[in-house]
């Protein structure tokens, strides 16, 4: 008995290591979790909160501050949110503490709140010690 909870203790603490891709996919799902609830400050988390990250859209904005600001303007309720997901995404390691992301995302709204969108974005990802973060988000 006693081998058997210390091959089951040392299987579990394995089983929780998780790979950096998996790491920043799970940044994702939290983000998208967060937009569904209708939480932009949450939804921000995802980013690292300083003022060189980068938001390129049809416009570009720099500093979490201003990032934050173009979401709270663009999105001011839930309904503007709509409901979020993202599919296709794929994660590219740059080096052990960078990455990239591609992916589509996929806004459902009722017309009168702007209607469906749908695009693609390239996310630059830095791995710090609060975990993942996005440094630069390009969203068309």
């Amino acid at each position: 008995m006693r081998i058997l909870t210390v091959c089951l203790l040392a299987c579990g603490l394995t089983g929780f290591a998780q790979s950096p891709e998996e790491e920043i996919r799970k940044v994702l799902v939290r983000q998208q979790a967060d937009w569904n609830r209708g939480d932009i400050r949450a939804f921000m988390t995802g980013y690292e909160k300083s003022d060189s990250i980068t938001f390129v859209g049809a416009t570009v904005s720099r500093g979490f501050d201003k990032v934050l600001a173009r979401y709270l303007d663009r999105y001011p309720n839930k309904d503007a949110m709509g409901e979020l997901t993202f599919s296709g995404v794929e994660v590219k390691m740059l080096g052990a503490n960078h990455a990239s992301v591609l992916g589509r995302f996929h806004l459902k709204r009722a017309k009168e709140a702007g209607g469906d969108a749908t695009g693609l974005f390239t996310l630059i990802c830095h791995k710090t010690a609060a975990g993942w973060k996005i440094i630069l988000d390009h969203t068309s």
